[in-house]
């Protein structure tokens, strides 16, 4: 089972003069009130990392056109270097409760190096969104993940081994979804450890979508760094907690040299639309090709350096790959 891209070129590339000028990354969608609802991380020149929307009409969802006259982000960070999500805001997972959006994303403070957290951002209307005031809903944690279950909010969330330098994946619970109960925490999946493996290392930016019986888990997989993806892997479970992994090898793997993700990949955001499995993700690379001796350098780098060139020759942008509904399976 093999996702394809649609296009050699990004779904969605940085652009001068928008506050994804110098990234984009990190999708996430969401049904709500009849629209289909695409999130999405930007940073623009002033250096911080920000999460924009766009929509669509789900009864004109095709997962390629989008209305994008929304130019600004929906949810920005603080302009007090002292709170916790003033340096950035990214990572966005929203799900519907009680008639309002839940937006939950990775925060960092401007004065805290190394302090990173989960917030919360909260809409009735779908257009305007209200940070939780009373600070973050997790510490100690990133790249958060959310699924509505049996009358409980599981979220999802990463954390460092610092041992074996990879992240490992825990959950927590909540009936309201802003008291996650530490007595239901719980680390559910990590890296294989096996040599040879697509996740011999680390597992990283999970997406979850559900399909009959089971909920899949698509997640980032690397074999040599903490959080530099080659492929996507496949896991699924019925229960949220126990995984089985899929034994048929990575469902999508990142471009060839001098493309514009031939470095690395994360986030394979999965939703099915009529009988297509849309799945959108963030990619890094150059995209120069391979034309002169730079480029070749640059592509070189970026593939087997750890973030080699990221933010100066190597970019993240966003991509979008498809599977037939005939040809997803399981093995």
């Amino acid at each position: 089972m093999k996702f394809k891209r649609i296009s050699s070129e990004p779904f969605i590339a940085k652009a001068p003069g928008t506050f994804y000028s110098r990234l984009v990354a990190n999708p996430d969608v969401l049904e709500f009130k009849g629209s289909l609802y695409f999130f999405f991380r930007g940073q623009g020149d002033e250096g911080h990392d920000q999460i924009g929307l766009w929509k669509q009409s789900l009864t004109l969802a095709n997962g390629v056109d989008w209305d994008k006259s929304n130019s600004e982000p929906i949810v920005k960070v603080s302009k007090d270097p002292s709170d916790y999500d003033s340096d950035h805001i990214l990572d966005p997972a929203a799900i519907v409760l009680e008639d309002s959006i839940y937006l939950y994303y990775t925060a960092k403070e401007v004065n805290e190096q190394g302090s990173y957290a989960i917030g919360l951002s909260i809409s009735v209307d779908g257009n305007t969104f209200e940070k939780h005031q009373q600070g973050p809903i997790l510490r100690n944690a990133i790249a958060p993940e959310v699924v509505f279950h049996e009358g409980l909010i599981y979220l999802f969330f990463q954390r460092h081994n610092k041992e074996n330098d990879s992240w490992e994946l825990f959950l927590r619970t909540s009936k309201n979804g802003i008291d996650f109960d530490l007595d239901s925490e719980q680390m559910v999946f990590k890296p294989s450890q096996v040599p040879g493996e697509i996740d011999s290392q680390s597992t990283a930016t999970f997406r979850i979508f559900q399909s009959g019986d089971y909920y899949y888990m698509a997640y980032g997989a690397c074999q040599k760094y903490l959080d530099y993806p080659e492929n996507f892997g496949l896991t699924r479970s019925q229960d949220l907690i126990n995984w089985e992994r899929s034994l048929s090898g990575p469902i999508f793997t990142r471009g060839n040299s001098g493309d514009w993700d031939e470095a690395a990949i994360w986030y394979p955001t999965i939703h099915k639309i009529g009988d297509t499995y849309f799945m959108w993700y963030e990619g890094a690379g150059t995209g120069n090709g391979l034309v002169d001796d730079v480029s070749i350098e640059a592509s070189r780098l970026a593939r087997e350096v750890n973030y080699g060139g990221y933010l100066e020759s190597n970019f993240s942008q966003v991509g979008l790959a498809t599977l037939n509904e005939s040809e997803f399976s399981w093995q």
